[in-house]
């Protein structure tokens, strides 16, 4: 597999019409949920991933097959929608990026994965999986920038708005308590997505 130059010290650089996307260490940007996995499986840490596995988002590509996603693609003159573009830019994590930027395991099949609302993980799983947290359950701090802790409501609403055939109306603060994956070691006020969703709801409105 191509990776970037380890020389290229940046965290993410994302540039469109085939632009160079690389992370640092010479990783590939997109590590996809099977990485992820590795150190958010553990009911004891959150149990992320598998909070994943059973939710929508996971099955976001699978969702195109049906009978459903075919009827609205066709009254859309869509011939497959596992294949059109837009389509895929809201069911599949990454789908325009290129193969030797993602992780050799990367599936667009996992659909919506961890990357599409955290941002692109490849440094941060790199860098996490080489001091890997110990059986007692030592938490670790991870440095601001590495990786998106909590996207905003803007970054759901890319995909949930008014140019989804499917869309209903989307309230950020309810999202994020019906996917909610906080790891109970760090022991959040009960009252924290709930203030977090007000204040992200408030600052997209004042952007549009």
């Amino acid at each position: 597999m191509t990776r970037c130059p380890a020389a290229i010290l940046v965290s993410v650089v994302l540039l469109s019409s085939g632009g160079i996307l690389c992370a640092a260490d010479g990783a590939v940007p997109y590590a996809g949920a099977e990485k992820c996995r590795f150190c958010h499986f553990s009911e004891s840490k959150g149990g992320q991933y598998s909070k994943w596995l059973a939710e929508g988002h996971h099955q976001a590509y699978e969702t195109l097959a049906s009978d459903k996603a075919k009827k609205i693609a066709r009254e859309r003159s869509v011939a497959d929608p596992q294949k059109d573009k837009a389509c895929l830019s809201c069911h599949v994590t990454a789908f325009d990026v290129p193969a030797e930027q993602k992780d050799e395991k990367f599936a667009a099949a996992q659909g919506v994965q961890c990357e599409s609302c955290h941002g692109p993980g490849g440094r941060h799983t790199r860098l996490r999986l080489e001091q890997l947290e110990n059986e007692s359950l030592t938490l670790i701090l991870i440095p601001r920038g590495e990786i998106v802790a909590v996207p905003s409501a803007r970054t759901c609403q890319r995909c949930h708005n008014e140019n989804s055939p499917t869309h209903k109306p989307f309230n950020f603060a309810e999202a994020l308590k019906k996917i909610s994956h906080l790891d109970p070691r760090k022991n959040y006020p009960a009252d924290y997505l709930e203030n977090l969703g007000g204040k992200s709801q408030v600052k997209a409105e004042e952007r549009k």
